[in-house]
């Protein structure tokens, strides 16, 4: 058990609302590194190569867990196929900058997410906080739960250190959200 928690500030059926609330919780950093990790299940040729190509440095597992890396991807759809269901898998350098289709891509794949880690939250005096960079981030879930699972529509977390619930909540107004559900298992 992780000594974070995860509150959801917005659930989504619009993956582009999703994400522009997420970017906009990690904008509320003091964070210099904003990279962010991205990992999806792709259930179809086009997801895969879109994926390749957005993200070349990005690994693979296939449906035979055998682990591959962009470059070493079968280059024809027919090979691509067998392979699938694929789990792909990036990180993004410091500024965190997503290539351009990324939100299609990850809105629809089976199940996916970014997820900013370690972000540093400021201070918050009025609430008797100090700056925090342990455990916390943002997640946003695409298509499933925070824990990978299957769901309708997209889902954005912040995470925060166990008992700072007035964080979260704080965080939240911030990008003009609420808190919208009980805290969740965090990282």
């Amino acid at each position: 058990m992780g000594d974070s928690v995860a509150f959801p500030v917005l659930r989504a059926g619009d993956a582009e609302t999703a994400l522009a609330v997420a970017c906009a919780l990690v904008c509320c950093s003091s964070s210099p590194d904003r990279s962010v990790f991205v990992d999806a299940e792709l259930t179809c040729v086009i997801e895969v190569m879109k994926a390749r190509d957005m993200f070349p440095e990005s690994s693979f597992c296939t449906s035979g867990n055998v682990f591959l890396r962009a470059e070493e991807l079968p280059q024809g759809p027919a090979e691509l196929a067998r392979l699938l269901p694929v789990t792909f898998s990036a990180e993004t350098d410091e500024r965190g900058e997503l290539p351009c289709g990324t939100v299609l891509l990850l809105g629809g794949a089976r199940c996916g997410q970014l997820a900013w880690m370690g972000v540093r939250w400021p201070a918050v005096p009025e609430l008797g906080l100090g700056p925090e960079w342990a455990r916390s981030g943002v997640q946003a879930c695409f298509n499933s739960t925070a824990e990978g699972e299957s769901a309708v529509g997209h889902t954005v977390l912040v995470h925060v250190r166990r008992g700072e619930d007035e964080r979260a909540g704080h965080l939240a107004r911030q990008v003009g959200q609420t808190l919208i559900g009980p805290e969740e298992e965090g990282w």
